[in-house]
């Protein structure tokens, strides 16, 4: 049997089997493991564990976590404190050495340069500033930019679900930008339009090509469009993100186009399991386009539902413009006698969706309509609403809906809903979903140059392509999953990303979560995957198994928010919460996981009515909540203070917490009137103002096995869904500063005056400057008393600082115009003078300057 080659992964086990018994020679396995390979996170973490320096385990801590950012390793950091980071001997030859000390020329003409070290000095500062100036205006012009390429139909009938794509793709490279780009480079967006036509799509990949600039490729936006230019992407080696085409045939096998949403395999798999498992039918009609996401959703879809039922009607639309009102007409005429009970389901674009859904309720069908993705939009929910109104009909054609959706407006996360909000306050309304999926694809395919070790320039563009692509593909299971906005965003086998389909439904004014949902069930054992096949729970079907997830209606009305605490971050909430569901009460069994007292509950329900099958529950709650406050702007900090709820036993795969419409359909202006007296606001902590209050569900847990010896694959670990009242506050600044700052002001007078002494007087000077820096050093304890023990330097410290500064550079003004004085240099000594009479003032503007933009 051949000798196995020594790499990092067996130098590790090998280490692991005798750090018991010999911790040193553990040590220096892993220092060799690290040698072969440096990238190889567990080995830097079981360094971590065998050191027995602070420091050394700090250092290795550090190399794990930039590698591979686990909460454990956050943990085991901070658990440190303020420990100063060193190499351990294992992996000393792995850091840099220092470079040699330049010759600092000792000789005979040091005497000599005595004499201008001040004009040099002064010369060396002023070229700094205008370096400094050079680089903040010109320096970005320098750097070779990044360019992503924009492909979708910004003309024609896909032109608003594109005008959102490219909305939110730049919204996020102005931010991107703004931080300095994609390691130190610019990215720039190139747009093209392919008016969703295939041969258009075709000509616009061929330039792209022939151009070679872009590294990645975010569309196109139909499948027509995809599958066209999918060909000629895998032939130059163009790594592309589809946001919206969802057809199967763009991924499969293309091992270059990837896409940022489920495809219609996914999205077929959870409407036949709704049809079957909700709906309770064993028959299903489907309507579609002729094009090709009409014809993959109709394929995917028998397949599908082939576990479940049968398909008893398939009834295409045609695309040319001259024979889909005829097929529309048709098909709502073979649908006239459809069953009540079966679903009929929609896989058409939102204008032949309108048009077959008002034929079929004008005609009396009133099946339940189950659609795709493509009619799950904020605007094709306006448009039915339109319809209604027009016709006089309000509620017939909004009623009796399910749409999946990868964006559910209802159920959005934290990092989200403030993105979503952000949208709206920039562009003037809600975002559709495609810019959701937009957005994570140019965030995924950045990110995958971060990582990847591009070069950045024309010389390495194939590698560098190739390096992206890389990158996403390694993106294959949760655990090496992407954060994205709309959940951990990972690859299937073919390319396409894995994750849920939300229902939507309508409750007459907006799509909103169905109260029964599915989710993609990743079986941690054999033993659990049969239990759950077993007890009905877990749902098999096409290879793929979904697990039934109960959604509860989450409202929260805020009475009253007082008594903050700075130094430990604690604050009392007065607030109404109301829980709305179908099925078990377990999804009323809740926890508030950042409450002082850790076992506070909801206790007894003010009100409890159950009415066929669905649940209300409404509770008061009054309690004090901890939060992590943050400093670095104080004063002009902003604080979010939370209430966070989450189910004590269920984990997020069987309960999800969702908005409630009922707050859905407030105004967030009225979130800041208190529930128990309408006449008063929320906030009730002195020197705040409440400025906001949002409501969102995140998702929290591990993907460690967590001691389970038992768990395989990529499905260990456990998460729990949350919902969150956030209240953010500001202080009331300029009574702050007024109270805090007017001692200051008065030292800076103070400081200000030394300047006008005489030279020869600077015993008064000097003596001013130092007292005024000790006064200084106490009123900044005094005002930064009232925070916690914090590691960074806060705003206001800043300014401080700046002015102690300005203090030493007084008493050496002094203590120099004397020296020039004594030694007749009077030209010098009032050269100095003025320079710093005027110099003071400008420096206090610049400081006062920088303060205004940063927080004005």
């Amino acid at each position: 049997m051949p000798e196995k080659p020594d790499t990092a992964v067996a130098l590790t086990h090998r280490a692991l089997g005798i750090r018991e018994s010999d911790p040193e020679r553990a040590r220096e396995l892993l220092g060799v493991a690290l040698a072969l390979d440096e990238e190889y996170e567990p080995a830097w973490r079981w360094l971590a564990e065998l050191v027995d320096d602070a420091g050394a385990r700090l250092f290795c801590l550090d190399r794990a976590y930039a590698i591979k950012a686990e909460p454990a390793t956050a943990r085991a950091r901070r658990a440190l404190g303020r420990v100063t980071p060193r190499p351990p001997a294992e992996v000393a030859d792995l850091i840099e050495p220092e470079r040699p000390a330049a010759d600092s020329g000792a000789g005979a003409g040091r005497t000599t340069r005595r004499r201008w070290i001040w004009p040099v000095a002064g010369a060396a500062v002023v070229a700094m500033c205008v370096l400094l100036g050079a680089v903040a205006g010109f320096g970005s012009t320098r750097v070779e930019p990044v360019y992503v390429a924009l492909v979708a139909g910004m003309s024609g009938d896909n032109a608003l679900a594109s005008s959102h794509m490219e909305r939110a793709v730049r919204m996020h490279l102005d931010s991107v930008n703004a931080a300095g780009g994609i390691v130190g480079h610019p990215v720039e967006l190139l747009v093209y339009d392919d008016e969703s036509r295939a041969d258009k799509a075709v000509a616009i990949a061929k330039d792209i090509v022939r151009d070679n600039k872009v590294l990645y490729v975010v569309g196109h936006g139909t499948s027509d469009t995809a599958l066209a230019a999918a060909p000629i992407y895998q032939q130059a080696k163009i790594p592309a993100i589809t946001p919206s085409a969802s057809s199967a045939r763009i991924t499969d096998g293309s091992g270059w186009y990837f896409r940022s949403m489920f495809g219609n395999r996914t999205q077929s798999d959870f409407l036949s399991v709704y049809a079957s498992r909700v709906l309770g039918s064993t028959t299903a009609a489907v309507v579609y386009d002729e094009d090709e996401d009409g014809r993959s959703a109709h394929e995917t879809f028998r397949e599908s539902f082939g576990a479940f039922g049968r398909v008893t009607a398939d009834l295409p639309i045609a695309a040319e413009p001259g024979r889909t009102a005829a097929s529309v007409d048709a098909a709502v005429e073979a649908l006239r006698t459809h069953s009540p009970t079966a679903p009929i389901v929609l896989a058409l674009k939102e204008k032949t969706g309108l048009a077959v859904i008002d034929g079929l309720r004008s005609a009396g069908v009133t099946a339940p309509v189950l659609g795709t993705s493509a009619l799950s939009s904020i605007a094709f929910h306006d448009s039915l609403l339109r319809a209604e109104a027009d016709r006089k009909r309000p509620g017939s054609l909004t009623a009796n809906l399910f749409m999946g959706t990868p964006m559910a407006q209802d159920s959005l996360s934290g990092p989200a809903q403030i993105w979503a909000d952000a949208y709206e306050h920039r562009y003037g309304e809600r975002p559709l979903w495609q810019a959701a999926t937009a957005r994570q694809a140019v965030k995924v395919g950045l990110h995958a140059m971060e990582i990847g070790g591009l070069g950045f320039d024309g010389l390495h563009r194939a590698e560098d392509r190739q390096r992206v692509r890389d990158a996403l593909a390694s993106l294959k299971d949760r655990k090496n999953a992407f954060p994205a906005l709309l959940g951990p965003l990972y690859f299937n086998a073919n390319g396409s990303a894995q994750m849920a389909v939300s229902m939507v439904t309508s409750d007459g004014v907006r799509f909103v979560s169905a109260p029964v949902q599915f989710t993609i069930y990743e079986p941690p054992s054999g033993d659990a995957l049969k239990d759950g096949l077993a007890k009905g729970s877990v749902i098999a079907v096409a290879g793929r198994y979904l697990s039934r997830r109960q959604v509860v209606g989450t409202g929260i009305n805020l009475n009253e928010i007082r008594d903050l605490d700075t130094t430990t971050g604690t604050y009392f909430v007065d607030f109404f919460v109301w829980l709305k569901y179908s099925g078990d009460d377990v999804a009323a069994d809740v926890q508030f996981v950042n409450a002082v007292k850790p076992d506070l509950k909801l206790g007894e329900p003010l009100r409890n009515v159950t009415e066929n099958g669905h649940t209300y529950r409404l509770y008061r709650v009054a309690d004090r909540f901890k939060g992590s406050l943050e400093f670095r702007d104080f004063p002009f900090d902003r604080q979010r203070l939370t209430v966070l709820l989450q189910n004590r036993t269920q984990t997020a795969d069987q309960v999800s917490y969702v908005t409630d419409k009922e707050i859905l359909d407030q105004d967030p202006s009225e979130y800041l009137r208190s529930g128990a007296d309408a006449d008063a606001d929320i906030n009730r902590i002195p020197n705040w103002i409440a400025s906001s209050v949002h409501f969102f569900r995140q998702t929290v847990g591990s993907s460690d096995a967590l001691g389970d010896g038992k768990a395989t694959g990529t499905a260990t670990g456990i998460y729990y869904s949350q919902y969150a009242g956030e209240i953010e506050i500001q202080r009331d600044v300029l009574p702050f500063l007024i109270k805090n700052l007017l001692p200051l002001v008065l030292l800076v007078c103070v400081a200000y005056l030394t300047l006008f002494f005489r030279a020869s007087d600077s015993g008064a000077p000097v003596s001013m400057g130092v007292t005024a820096i000790l006064s200084t050093a106490v009123l900044l304890n005094n005002v930064t008393s009232q925070l916690p023990s914090v590691s960074y330097i806060v705003a206001l410290e800043w300014g401080y600082y700046a002015f102690i500064l300005l203090a030493a550079m007084c008493v050496l003004v002094a203590m120099l115009r004397k020296r020039f004085a004594s030694t007749k240099r009077d030209a010098a000594e009032r050269a100095l003078s003025r320079a710093a009479r005027i110099g003071y003032p400008a420096f206090l503007l610049a400081v006062v300057a920088v303060f205004v933009v940063a927080y004005g």
